[in-house]
């Protein structure tokens, strides 16, 4: 039988320690991804222009909301699903020869932003493009799209004022459709409180200098999909409508100090049998080398 030299074996059992270390700080400090920032420039009056200019509102799965996407569901065969991930995107508040959006107020061209509303600050008009990449589960099993849908979108804001500006916010109204695709004959989504809709959010913008914010905003939204299957595609025959949730979001929040990286107990316990093996399995091995 051969043995390990006790070289050899205090290399390998510090080995093995420094490897669970390894291994316990990765689990440790992990953690979920964050998304893109959103950071846009001051609009003159010592706060930024809403909605974000070249900022996308992502769908953002959160413990109230699971689903990152628009989903089908009535109007299909059992077990069967029509799912779209959202990007909403370019919005532009008319003028230079786009069509000004509808808006309860009226707003001049090219102005994305006007005082009014039901949360005592502003209203906020722009047209963007919902941009859809649509998969089939169950009878619908292969089906892939993307699709780009004409949006009107309409947020009320409460007052904001200082560096760091923390307001409620409310999608009041959204609204778009798109006829004669090959596949929908009618694909058309509504959402918004004015429309019972609930459809509350939250915006944080922060100074960060330069004259620029970061932006962080969510809106909860309730939304209505009404569809027609178009003769001869694949959902030739099915229609219905469905009314469910999602949380879109945009931006990132900026921490208030470094984060304090901590332990969990469940992390800590493991550290500590993983030190506690190694160090039995050092032990052995000095013995076996000095018999």
């Amino acid at each position: 039988m051969t043995f390990l030299t006790d070289a050899r074996c205090d290399s390998r059992a510090r080995s093995s320690v420094a490897a669970s270390v390894v291994m316990a700080v990765v689990l440790w400090s992990a953690g979920p991804a964050s998304s893109a920032p959103c950071v846009v420039a001051d609009n003159g009056t010592g706060t930024a222009t809403l909605p974000p200019a070249g900022c996308d509102y992502l769908g953002t799965p959160n413990p109230a909301h699971p689903d990152e996407k628009y989903v089908i569901t009535e109007g299909l065969p059992p077990g069967t699903t029509i799912e779209m991930v959202p990007v909403h995107k370019d919005f532009i508040c008319g003028g230079q020869g786009s069509p000004a959006p509808a808006c309860s107020i009226p707003l001049p061209p090219g102005i994305c932003e006007g005082p009014g509303g039901s949360l005592g600050g502003s209203v906020s008009c722009a047209n963007s493009t919902l941009e859809l990449q649509i998969t089939g589960t169950g009878f619908l099993a292969g089906f892939s799209r993307i699709i780009s849908v004409p949006i009107s979108w309409e947020t009320h804001s409460g007052p904001r004022t200082g560096s760091t500006q923390n307001f409620s916010t409310d999608l009041q109204d959204m609204s778009g459709q798109v006829f004669s695709d090959p596949d929908f004959a009618v694909l058309r989504f509504t959402a918004g409180t004015a429309r019972g809709l609930p459809s509350p959010g939250h915006t944080i913008l922060s100074d960060v200098g330069a004259g620029q914010w970061n932006v962080d905003s969510f809106f909860d939204i309730t939304y209505s999909i009404d569809f027609t299957g178009a003769p001869g595609g694949q959902l030739d025959g099915l229609f219905g409508t469905t009314t469910s949730s999602l949380r879109i979001r945009t931006g990132e929040t900026i921490p208030t100090a470094p984060p304090v990286p901590t332990m969990s107990l469940f992390a800590a316990g493991a550290l500590i049998v993983i030190l506690l093996l190694a160090g039995a399995v050092f032990r052995v091995h000095r013995r076996m080398a000095a018999a």
